[in-house]
């Protein structure tokens, strides 16, 4: 079974204090970290998860609620790749130097720094049959980038369809987004505030609404909102709804998800 688990869902501020928006996606015997906020030991100690066990990580983009708690498992010492676009690695391990100088030369042979192409599918190193493709992203004047990853279908005792999932990071409304999210089983997508907040947007981040309105136009079959401020959960769903009228979710921190949907 393939399994999704939201250990954080929520925006720079969050409802409460170490939910920054990441994830953990189970996939056979790798554990895909996607996204590293500042308090990401503690979203996997919660779901029983010891950072050894994470085989990869995935970056979205470079800011710190998204980062910041990845140098950490530099210091769980295990064999893991480090994915994202060409820039974004290059920010991270500006980063990684300022704050400990010199430990990629130390570890350079436990972390494979692994650059994803921008404009081309690329298989995932060390996931048989997955898929991955980068969507460029509006966000704050800085490389942002949509994920989309494509799942084989297998066969045998354990046998499953194929299927898609697509996350969207911090990222104001883009088209790309659609492009990459198109006809995917789940998208993923940042909602950080409700219309009522910004009627007109705030030029780097997502209403549910816009949210919403991506996943009617991609059609896709699940739309998850994260990347929340504070706030009921059932309100971003309301809002989403007025633009997608298929399954939509408000996950909380340590809901989990079985794939396919």
């Amino acid at each position: 079974m393939t399994e999704l688990i939201f250990l954080g869902v929520g925006a720079i501020r969050p409802d409460r204090p170490g939910e920054h928006t990441a994830f953990l996606l189970r996939y056979g015997k790798a554990n895909v970290l996607i996204d590293a906020g500042p308090a990401v030991m503690m979203q996997l100690d919660r779901v029983g998860v010891k950072p050894e066990e994470i085989t990869h990580i995935y970056l979205s983009h470079q800011h710190g609620d998204h980062v910041l708690g990845s140098p950490v498992f530099l210091f769980y010492h295990a064999p893991r790749y480090l994915l994202a676009a060409h820039q974004v690695i290059e920010a991270w391990q500006a980063m990684v130097d300022a704050v400990y100088p010199h430990i990629m030369d130390i570890l350079n042979t436990e972390l494979e720094l692994h650059p994803l192409p921008s404009h081309q599918p690329h298989m995932w190193p060390n996931l048989p049959g997955v898929c991955a493709r980068l969507a460029l992203v509006h966000h704050a004047n800085l490389p942002a980038y949509a994920l989309r990853l494509d799942f084989p279908a297998t066969t045998g005792e354990n046998a499953r369809s194929a299927f898609s999932l697509v996350y969207s990071g911090d990222t104001s409304p883009t088209e790309s987004v659609t492009e990459l999210a198109k006809d995917a089983d789940l998208l993923i997508h940042e909602a950080t505030y409700l219309e009522t907040e910004h009627p007109q947007g705030d030029g780097i981040h997502s209403s549910a609404e816009q949210a919403g309105a991506i996943a009617k136009a991609a059609g896709v079959k699940k739309l998850a909102l994260v990347h929340r401020s504070a706030g009921d959960p059932a309100a971003w769903i309301e809002r989403a709804s007025r633009a997608f009228d298929g399954e939509i979710i408000a996950p909380s921190p340590g809901d989990r998800l079985s794939l396919p949907i």
